[in-house]
């Protein structure tokens, strides 16, 4: 996994940590449920639309490295489906730097001496 992939999906984000196919997702619950703590005033409704326009807007800039998903979610014995944004794990972001980049001693050219 990626370093910037670990921080995304940190203690401290709205990224999870994925598993398999997976590497990080996104649910519009969790990014309306923060848009209401960081913004005070902002109607539940108004948070869930505002969590669907950034979604749609991290899609379309993404250019296509993130899935857009709907999954069917039960809470408190409702039953409604739930976008999430995923990034797959066989994804690669510009500017990635990887554990095995990290780990592999750095490349140079033959010099040769005259």
């Amino acid at each position: 996994m990626c370093r910037r992939v670990e921080s995304l999906a940190s203690t401290n984000s709205l990224w999870s940590t994925g598993s398999g196919e997976i590497r990080a997702y996104l649910d519009a619950s969790d990014l309306a449920e923060w848009i209401r703590l960081k913004e005070s005033g902002v109607s539940k409704k108004y948070s869930q639309e505002l969590a669907r326009r950034t979604m749609d807007a991290m899609h379309e800039l993404s250019n296509e490295r993130l899935g857009k998903i709907k999954r069917q979610r039960s809470k408190d014995g409702l039953s409604y489906k739930e976008t999430r944004l995923v990034l797959k794990a066989d994804v690669e972001l510009p500017g990635e730097v990887t554990n095995s980049d990290t780990n592999a001693a750095p490349a140079t050219d033959q010099v040769t001496g005259g």
